[in-house]
Parts: structure tokens; C-alpha cells; sequence
């Protein structure tokens, strides 16, 4: 009862101010040996944002699970969550192959947009604005060979070779 009548005011307030923004930070990936993978998510919330989240109105982390899983179709941990960032493993998110050459590593396409089709299901999705651009997103690989992306909602397939 004591939740139903503190969503209706924060949606009486959140109506009267302008909408409010989710914003992706920074996105980083590292590939382990055996195409595991270590994400770490960070972006900063609004105070309405955080209230919902706090009552667990909204749960970011587990639309980003699902759709990491959706996506890529590997299992999803979530390692931990904070009011500004989520962390993930995802078992061998990176193919493998082993050549004359070394140790091919391939990242799928990883887009972001997904889950903005996710958050879009909430109640208070229309006072938001989502961004999911990450100023920064970083692939390291296993020889910590890094490769660097601004502001975009996909980074491509990459492909690496360790020998």
C-alpha cells in the first residue's frame, strides 16, 4: 500500500518536470583465454530513475541479462549492481578457433538498442530518454589489445589474432 501511494506521487512530480534522462557511461568488455567474457556497465541514473530502481520497479540489470541472452543466446551472470553500474559475465561470448596463424578471436556485433525496446516496456518510459550510446565502450582481448568506440549504439563484429 505505502509503495502504490510513493509511485503515485513520484508520478504526479515526474509529470510536471521535464522528462529525465538514463544515460550509458561507459561499456567495457574483456575477453578471457577461452571466450568468456567480463562486462562492466556504467551509466548514471536520474533521481526518479533511482527511486524506481530502488523499489525495484525496475530492474535494468536483469533487462540487460535478458536481453544479453536473447541476443547472443550464451548464459548471462550478473556479477553485481550498483546504482550506477552492473557487472556481467557471458560464457563464451567470443568464438575461438585455433590456426597456423594463433588463436582467432571473434566478438559479435554487440547492440545496444535492444534494450532501450526493453526499457520502452516500463510505466514510466515516457519520461525518460533513454541514451544507450556509451561515451566510451573498450573490447580488450587476452593480450590486452584494446580496440576503442565513442558514442555509438553497435560496435561491430571484431575479429583478433593472438599468436
Amino acid at each position: 500500500m505505502r509503495s502504490t501511494v510513493l509511485i503515485t506521487i513520484l508520478l504526479i512530480i515526474s509529470l510536471a518536470l521535464p522528462a529525465a534522462a538514463f544515460s550509458a557511461d561507459r561499456f567495457t568488455l574483456t575477453i578471457e583465454e577461452n571466450g568468456d567474457a567480463e562486462i562492466q556497465f556504467d551509466y548514471t541514473l536520474t533521481w526518479i530513475e533511482r527511486v524506481a530502481v530502488y523499489l525495484r520497479i525496475a530492474e535494468p540489470e536483469k533487462e540487460l541479462k535478458h536481453a544479453l541472452e536473447r541476443n547472443y543466446n550464451r548464459p548471462v551472470e550478473i556479477k553485481e549492481v550498483t546504482s550506477g553500474s552492473v557487472q556481467f559475465t557471458v560464457d563464451r561470448l567470443a568464438q575461438t578457433r585455433y590456426t597456423h596463424e594463433g588463436t582467432v578471436y571473434t566478438v559479435p556485433v554487440l547492440d545496444f538498442s535492444s534494450a532501450v525496446t526493453a526499457l520502452e516496456n516500463y510505466w514510466f518510459a515516457p519520461l525518460v530518454k533513454v541514451d544507450l550510446a556509451p561515451e566510451i565502450a573498450t573490447v580488450t582481448f587476452p593480450d590486452n589489445t584494446t580496440e576503442e568506440f565513442g558514442n555509438v549504439t553497435i560496435i561491430p563484429e571484431l575479429v583478433h589474432t593472438i599468436k
